[in-house]
């Protein structure tokens, strides 16, 4: 498995789930308790848009390349937005660099938050280790992501939230994430897990769907956004999360941030979000 997010990074899957990760932390810190952070598949932390790999598709030109057409964002969109805008967007030369989910989280928690950064390939975990060297409460482990699962859960901050978030290289990874989602819950009960699969045409997003309908798993939100069609045999036509135990209302205060990130990523109207419950209490 030599999966590179270089080539996908700020894409319009990475705008919307890293709109939805924001939001889910902020949430999570509006309670002073410190909270725990576990990222399965971390990256790299930053991606350069000026490199071979990501001019090979411009993909992010889709993606956040889109959004400055935004004038008055919802404040979920304006989160992402101020995150993704800072003065470290840019590197020594002046090229501009996208933060992957583990930079956006360690810049979005509180010192006192505890931060697990797991990711498999070395050279990768090495620059994730570069990206984030310095920040107290960080760990950055090079290792199996669903190995973490049964290593770091339950944590004993008993509050927080865990990203799997894998490339989707194997046959059978859409099965892996639906083992990995019941063993957290089983492990954590009471914590959230935001849960990121592609939509593509085919049946294994609603395989995954009926799967966990069909469990024992309750308060599932899926957390949808696409840019085409289902059934378009183009690529990836959409990105989805399940969230295991969102906050309060979330399902309400985030569609008005999806629905204006939609309108700017899907200028023809294809596509659209879905904000709904899989599974509820």
């Amino acid at each position: 498995m030599n999966y590179r997010h270089a080539f996908h990074a700020g894409n319009f899957a990475d705008v919307h789930k890293h709109i939805v990760l924001l939001a889910l932390l902020e949430r999570l810190e509006r309670k002073p308790k410190p909270l725990f952070y576990l990222d399965t598949h971390a990256g790299r932390g930053w991606y350069d848009l000026a490199s071979a790999d990501a001019l090979r598709g411009n993909e992010w030109q889709d993606g956040v390349g889109r959004l400055a057409s935004i004038k008055r964002p919802s404040p979920d969109l304006r989160r992402y937005l101020d995150a993704v805008s800072s003065p470290e967007q840019l590197d020594s030369i002046g090229s501009r660099r996208y933060p992957g989910s583990p930079v956006l989280a360690v810049r979005q928690l509180r010192p006192g938050d505890r931060i697990v950064l797991v990711e498999k390939q070395i050279s990768e975990a090495q620059a994730l280790e570069q990206s984030t060297r310095g920040r107290r409460g960080v760990s950055v482990v090079c290792g199996d992501g669903y190995a973490a699962l049964k290593t770091y859960l339950p944590p004993r901050e008993n509050r927080g939230l865990v990203l799997i978030d894998p490339p989707y290289e194997s046959e059978n990874e859409f099965t892996q994430v639906e083992r990995a989602l019941y063993l957290g819950s089983s492990r954590w009960p009471n914590g959230m897990f935001a849960l990121w699969y592609p939509i593509k045409a085919g049946r294994e997003t609603q395989r995954l769907h009926a799967a966990l309908h069909g469990s024992s798993l309750r308060k599932l939100l899926l957390v949808e956004l696409s840019v085409r069609p289902a059934d378009s045999p183009l690529g990836l036509n959409g990105s989805g999360l399940i969230i295991a135990n969102p906050p309060w209302q979330f399902d309400e205060e985030i569609l008005p941030s999806l629905r204006e990130a939609h309108a700017a990523l899907a200028p023809d109207g294809a596509g659209g979000v879905n904000v709904s419950w899989l599974v509820s209490e």
